[in-house]
């Protein structure tokens, strides 16, 4: 009886065990680096004063950021392990970021140059420009340590929705986006430990360097 219940406890653990790790993983896909560029788009499009331009544009601006910081760094990501360049697509491998990272860095550059061009906030293109400049660090420290791309992420939403509920930008509850970016925050940097793919320094560290950069850049266009 007693190994019975010792058993059913193992397997009990297995399967609360597996249950998180899945939602782990669900979490750390949604909040994959190549699709924050866009959540933030969407943000400063349809959750500020911006809401008020025509519909079109607005989509037309969403559409292009998906489009030039999603899918081309997507693209860069198949074709180089396609031929081997990159060792798995998941890039656990720290010496399979830097592409990535580098293309991302364009990608986001070639943004801020559109938003720069149709005379869009200096705020929107900043944050933009401080995404590149994120990139650019993340994929210099690659190089000899494994930062999290997912925190650097999170961290530099949660700059952005800082700033824009300080700045009263906000068209509903200044406060509860930013919160809300908060508690995503620990979503994220907790299922990056518990998928075991970087350390509690690392996570930390990449949270920070998303929040430094992004602040410094917001600074600059007040």
């Amino acid at each position: 009886m007693a190994d019975i219940k010792q058993l059913s406890k193992i397997n009990v653990s297995k399967a609360v065990d597996t249950v998180v790790k899945t939602i782990a993983g669900i979490i750390s896909i949604v909040s994959s680096p190549l699709l924050m560029p866009t959540y933030a788009m969407a943000i400063s499009l349809w959750c500020t004063y911006l809401v008020f331009a025509p519909a079109g544009a607005r989509w037309q601006i969403l559409m292009l950021t998906f489009a030039i910081t999603t899918m081309i760094p997507v693209m860069v990501l198949f074709v180089l392990t396609k031929v081997k360049v990159i060792k798995h697509p998941s890039l656990n491998e720290r010496t399979d970021r830097p592409y990535i990272y580098a293309a991302a860095a364009m990608s986001y550059m070639a943004i801020a140059l559109y938003l720069a061009k149709i005379n869009s906030p200096a705020w929107l293109s900043m944050f933009m420009l401080s995404a590149g400049a994120t990139a650019i660090v993340t994929m210099v420290v690659n190089f000899k340590w494994k930062i999290s791309g997912h925190a650097t992420c999170i961290g530099g939403l949660t700059a952005l929705t800082f700033f824009l509920s300080y700045r009263s930008m906000i068209l509903s509850d200044n406060d509860s986006l930013f919160i809300i970016s908060i508690i995503a925050s620990g979503a994220v940097m907790t299922s990056r430990l518990i998928l075991d793919r970087h350390t509690l320094a690392q996570v930390v560290a990449g949270f920070f360097n998303g929040v430094l950069w992004v602040s410094v850049f917001q600074l600059l266009a007040a």
